[in-house]
């Protein structure tokens, strides 16, 4: 089966690249446009399903692309928990916290930031989501829709294919309202079929991709 996976638009955290874990954000205007331009490359697609996270961002972003289709809500598929440092730029963690920031960096599959997640804990969660999408959509002669987070999807991206979890915030990106295409495959391996594409934004994708740190 096809999962359509992406992440949500953009709102005021994300526009500024801050800790935005699981504090509630509406998009900005500029998200509900970003929102809508995807549901229009989707209008074709029959999707069987939504899936989102419970935060308000994924629903508001699933409304504008399926619109009038029920979502079912996944605990999975939510952001990373970023603890105390909810809300807060990488410059203001790292300057509270400056040894554990610098450890977190360096290793977040088993570092969390204080009353956080790791990003060990977020893979296990996010692909038990993938699989309890499989199981009940398996069979279905129709694709599916899921609406998820930044870092949520970076850590998929690197479970997915078997690369260092550790290493997600250096080598998977995940842009505002980007689209992911993954192949779920009964008793095989997923199948990345598209990554991060935002070409629904903006034909050059150097105006709609963030540049690596």
């Amino acid at each position: 089966m096809l999962l359509y996976i992406a992440r949500h638009a953009q709102t005021a955290s994300s526009a500024v690249d801050s800790f935005n874990g699981r504090g509630e954000l509406p998009l900005t205007d500029l998200g509900r446009e970003q929102a809508r331009k995807l549901g229009e490359r989707l209008a074709a697609v029959p999707f069987a399903a939504v899936f989102r996270s419970p935060l308000g961002r994924t629903k508001e972003t699933a409304d504008l692309i399926a619109r009038g289709l029920r979502h079912t809500v996944l605990e999975g598929l939510t952001e990373m928990d970023y603890g105390e440092w909810e809300g807060l730029s990488p410059a203001q963690a790292r300057e509270r916290d400056p040894g554990l920031y610098d450890a977190w960096q360096e290793d977040p599959s088993r570092i969390a930031p204080p009353g956080g997640e790791t990003a060990a804990q977020v893979a296990e969660r996010a692909l038990a989501a993938l699989r309890e999408i499989e199981k009940k959509y398996a069979d279905a002669n129709r694709p599916v829709l899921a609406i998820s987070h930044k870092a949520t999807l970076r850590i998929l991206g690197a479970a997915l294919t078997v690369a260092p979890v550790a290493l997600y915030r250096k080598r998977w990106p995940q842009d505002e309202c980007a689209l992911n295409l993954i192949e779920l495959r009964k008793g095989r391996d997923p199948f990345l079929r598209l990554w991060n594409d935002t070409s629904h934004l903006d034909p050059d994708p150097a105006r709609t991709t963030r540049p690596g740190k």
